[in-house]
């Protein structure tokens, strides 16, 4: 069955295109390939059907109203831990002659992986390494930044440029 607005294959007896979510005109039984239950219905639908045919019930990622500075904000938080992290580390390994090499070596890739992780959420982009990066700034001493960062930048997900529109 094919839509009348979008153009997109349906399976016979569907009542909602899975593409476009328009209505369909005539609906007919259908049983074809793998299907999955539709959660608000409980029908079975197509498994890659983006809304579904009986009730309408929309799968595709959708952007939440009111997150548009959540990514922004995340972002700035991740440069920011990871910059604050380098100038305590730098500090620190200069006044101090009792220090652990490798543990500073350590902390110095946290903060540099904030900064990229950062860079990669205020581009929208690379959304694995926006997220790696400020999971990793967590690890220096301004932690205290890595946190709401790591929260703001996971939780915009589908802000990314790059996030696949069918999951």
């Amino acid at each position: 069955m094919k839509c009348e607005a979008c153009g997109a294959t349906n399976p016979e007896g569907m009542k909602f295109c899975g593409n476009c979510g328009r209505p369909l005109e005539a609906p007919q039984p259908s049983v074809e390939g793998k299907t999955r239950m539709c959660v608000s219905c409980g029908r079975a639908i197509p498994w890659d059907a983006g809304i579904c045919m009986y009730c309408g019930y929309d799968y595709r990622a959708k952007v939440k109203k009111g997150t548009e500075g959540q990514l922004l904000t995340g972002g700035i938080l991740s440069i920011l831990a990871g910059f604050i992290g380098l100038v305590i580390l730098i500090i620190t390994w200069a006044n101090d002659s009792n220090v652990i090499v490798s543990l500073y070596v350590l902390m110095v890739c946290c903060c540099v992986l904030g900064l990229i992780g950062g860079t990669a959420a205020l581009a929208r982009r690379w959304y694995p390494l926006a997220v790696l990066g400020s999971a990793a700034a967590m690890f220096n001493p301004a932690f205290f930044f890595a946190i709401p960062a790591l929260i703001l930048i996971a939780g915009s997900a589908t802000r990314f440029k790059d996030y696949p529109e069918t999951m």
